[in-house]
């Protein structure tokens, strides 16, 4: 008989080692330095799965506040999920996601990112949304035509930090991180761990002041074969993309590889030249209770609701989940009749670009950061 629950702090090293064995070679850093708030036994969000006393199967969930310009959403991500093979087809996965589901909402979390897009999650109402376009730089790409001679591009020194994180706060919608925890995910590498690449942090500097700055994961003599890519950035988007034109020269590849999300207008227009694919964000996302979202998205829709001339605050949009009809949602827009969806239609709505979204102008679709960050789970 199977017990679904929270982990103790000391069945963390439990934990770490059921996921190494599934996720690490002997190449590749444990998980327990590669994903620190997953194994935190501090946190105690994360739920196992166990079979007279030992831990069979493993859900990393693990908290965070993403910042949309004035609003604050109370997320979770899930990741790290795992099963011993002795263990699996017992429906253990099924059960964690039913009990994490539940913490979530008692926790009052609007939303919860997905790492994967596997039927265990797309049965639970995870759904793809968002949408960025992938651009490939070469060494053909120095000039962009934001390119700022002003400006000069070095690796990141401890001294920067502060600034680093006052940049990273200034961008339209990011994950909230303190100092140290920008120094700690810079230094864990989660997503580029997967890949057996490594961090290396530039910095573009005009007139002695730091103007953006970007992590980027680069291969090591295990991954040679990759190509390196950009895994966080902040700054304005001439220096952003001063920055990025030249930071080829510092490792040994040709090129480099950056997401830039559908609301970044003046970077998406200095690299349209330079050939792109467009793909939605990484991971599926779950709405975990409209109320909580309707509540945590109010400061950012009540400052949108100010530049339309004759609505009212108090006439911003709700999004109302129906009682008699399972899945559905109906949105009401100021002004508008009621706007019926279900739920991958509600985050289409709330997320995906305004070429497929023109008619929830001019508050939705909502920006929100790429998932294959330094917060990635």
């Amino acid at each position: 008989m199977s017990n679904i629950r929270l982990l103790q702090a000391g069945e963390v090293e439990e934990a770490i080692r059921l996921a190494d064995s599934v996720f690490r070679d002997d190449e590749q850093v444990s998980m327990r330095e590669a994903f620190p708030s997953v194994f935190s036994k501090s946190l105690k969000q994360s739920y196992g799965a166990f079979e007279e006393g030992k831990l069979v199967s493993f859900m990393g969930f693990v908290p965070s506040i993403v910042q949309i310009e004035s609003a604050r959403l109370h997320i979770y991500s899930i990741g790290a999920v795992c099963t011993h093979p002795d263990a699996r087809g017992k429906g253990y996965a099924s059960q964690l996601m039913t009990a994490v589901l539940s913490h979530a909402n008692e926790a009052g979390a609007a939303l919860i990112l997905v790492s994967g897009n596997r039927s265990l999650y797309t049965r639970s109402a995870c759904y793809p949304f968002g949408s960025v376009k992938r651009y490939s730089l070469d060494e053909n790409h120095r000039e962009l035509p934001l390119n700022d001679q002003q400006i000069t591009v070095r690796e990141w020194r401890p001294a920067d930090l502060f600034k680093l994180t006052e940049l990273a706060r200034i961008r339209t919608a990011y994950y909230e991180q303190s100092v140290t925890d920008l120094a700690g995910l810079i230094h864990a590498s989660a997503y580029a761990s997967n890949l057996k690449m490594e961090h290396t942090v530039l910095v573009a500097e005009k007139l002695g002041e730091c103007a953006a700055f970007a992590v980027i994961a680069v291969p090591g003599d295990k991954s040679a074969h990759r190509t390196p890519f950009v895994v966080e950035r902040a700054g304005d988007a001439t220096a952003t993309a001063t920055l990025l034109a030249q930071a080829l020269k510092f490792n040994t590849q040709s090129k480099l590889d950056i997401a830039i999300n559908w609301y970044e207008s003046e970077l998406n227009e200095a690299f349209q030249f330079i050939p792109n694919k467009p793909e939605q964000n990484s991971g599926t996302i779950h709405v975990v209770n409209v109320n909580h979202l309707n509540a945590q998205l109010r400061p950012y829709l009540e400052a949108r609701s100010r530049n339309i001339s004759g609505v009212d605050e108090s006439s911003i949009p709700q999004i109302m989940q129906m009682e008699n009809s399972e899945g559905m949602y109906k949105m009401l827009f100021p002004n508008q009749p009621a706007v019926f969806l279900d739920g991958a239609g509600l985050v289409a709505c709330l997320f995906d670009p305004p070429a497929n979204n023109n008619d929830y102008s001019p508050y939705f679709p909502v920006p929100f950061p790429y998932t294959v960050g330094l917060n990635y789970i």
